[in-house]
Order: structure tokens, then C-alpha cells, then sequence
């Protein structure tokens, strides 16, 4: 018989007794201090190097333009995408989804959702949101 290496796991379950004990404090409630992004459609979210502006991608591949719009209400971003169903095709893949496509985002206030711009190219829908004049971040030092 080799050497065999034995240890005391106490430690772990005692870490994992106290996650499940406190499971909404240490799991639920950070979730909800973050911005979830829908599954559908595939996103990207990232601020510029100076914190200063918001920027959103949405894959909407096979939506037309004239079908896509985008509301802004107080600090809630609503997107919506509206499918074309092909007639008279039999796929024999089919792995384009064009279902329509309706959610709303809430962004934090400290962005101005009022100036935000919006462009649709090659099938990707992008949205720069600035940030608020009174919380922009400043160098002091």
C-alpha cells in the first residue's frame, strides 16, 4: 500500500453549513444588487476606462431595424424585437432563433438615459449611455 494523505473536512462543511444557514444574506441578496442581462438575446456590458459611460451590445442577427425599438423611462432601459416567421420553410436545422424579444433593463441613475445613442449594424443593436453630469467621476488628485 502507497502513502495515503488524510485529512479533517471539518472545515469545509462548517464553511458550507454557514453559506446554507445565511444563504439569503451571502447569495441572494448581492444577486440582486447586480444588473442581470437577459439570456436572450446575447449581450455585452462594459464602461469605458474612465467609468463615464455605459455601453450595451445586443446579437439581434436576422431582426430588421424597423422592428427593434428601444424606450427609455426614468432609470429603465426597455428593448423590444420583433421576429419575422419564415412561411413555406421546412428547416432542416434550425439555430437562428427570431423570436420576439421583449425586456427591460434598469440602470442605475447615476447614467443618463436620456442622452443615450443608440446604433443598429450587422445585426448588432449598440447602446452608450453616459453618466449623469452631478455623478460623473472626476480626478481630484
Amino acid at each position: 500500500m502507497g502513502n495515503f494523505y488524510w485529512t479533517n473536512f471539518d472545515y469545509i462543511w462548517n464553511d458550507l453549513d454557514l453559506v446554507l444557514r445565511d444563504w439569503h444574506r451571502m447569495v441572494i441578496e448581492p444577486k440582486k444588487q447586480l444588473a442581470s442581462l437577459p439570456n436572450y438575446p446575447h449581450s455585452d456590458c462594459w464602461v469605458d476606462d474612465d467609468c463615464n459611460k455605459l455601453s450595451l451590445r445586443f446579437a439581434l442577427a436576422g431582426y430588421a431595424k424597423e422592428n427593434i425599438s428601444v424606450k427609455a423611462s426614468k432609470n429603465v432601459l426597455r428593448i423590444t424585437a420583433k421576429g419575422v416567421v419564415e412561411q413555406g420553410v421546412k428547416f432542416v436545422h434550425h439555430g437562428i432563433s427570431k423570436k420576439d424579444v421583449d425586456f427591460s433593463l434598469n440602470i442605475d441613475e447615476a447614467f443618463n438615459l436620456k442622452k443615450a445613442k443608440t446604433e443598429f449594424v450587422d445585426g448588432l443593436l449598440s447602446i452608450v449611455i453616459p453618466r449623469a453630469k452631478e455623478a460623473e467621476l472626476v480626478e481630484l488628485m
